[in-house]
């Protein structure tokens, strides 16, 4: 993955680079570093880069932040840089969460956890402000009511891993769920779409 991994800038908001890469300095207001190995989130793809991009116009401060599917702990790691109290990530594969709690570590967070579960059944009802979940279509149909049921009340759902051709049956799913669509985020096919608990 080194031969291929180039930084990307999410415009001059984000910038995302290897350890072996110079720091990016003044061109990004926030640096992360990751080391992807074999897990998912490096903002190459244009699912994370929506994400991140949609995340921007987002205050997190203070806030209590839920990442579904951390993969390298790309988002959590953002999430604390812009000033959450607290930020969670689960992922389902041991791989990623050695990778996220690496990446963590190296990029020097305040307040991550990270754990390893595939399911949102334990996780407390209306706990978090802002849910992150780019994962896949099928994954957040099945998990729509249960993402509403961790956010807090007016709290803010990002939604990603969505193809063009699927944003009108995730956002019925999210309107019978009681979630309302704010924003939407597009690159290259891939939408990223955000929700407000109503």
């Amino acid at each position: 993955w080194e031969s291929n991994f180039q930084p990307v800038l999410v415009d001059g908001f984000c910038g995302i680079r290897a350890d072996f890469h110079a720091p990016l300095g003044d061109t990004v207001r926030h640096e992360i570093v990751i080391t992807p190995k074999m897990s998912f989130g490096t903002g190459h793809h244009a699912t994370t880069y929506s994400v991140i991009k949609l995340m921007e116009d987002i205050d997190f401060s203070g806030k209590k932040v839920f990442d579904f599917g951390t993969g390298t702990g790309i988002l959590a790691i953002l999430a604390d840089k812009l000033g959450a109290a607290q930020t969670d990530g689960i992922d389902n594969d041991t791989w990623a969460v050695d990778n996220a709690e690496e990446n963590v570590a190296g990029n020097a967070c305040r307040a991550v956890r990270i754990w390893q579960a595939d399911r949102l059944d334990g996780v407390e009802s209306g706990t978090y402000d802002v849910v992150l979940a780019n994962i896949n279509r099928n994954i957040l149909l099945a998990n729509m009511v249960h993402m509403k049921r961790i956010l807090k009340n007016h709290g803010i759902l990002i939604l990603s891993g969505i193809l063009q051709e699927d944003e009108t049956a995730i956002v019925q799913a999210a309107a019978a769920a009681g979630l309302k669509k704010e924003r939407k985020a597009e690159r290259e096919h891939w939408l990223a779409l955000s929700f407000e608990n109503s």
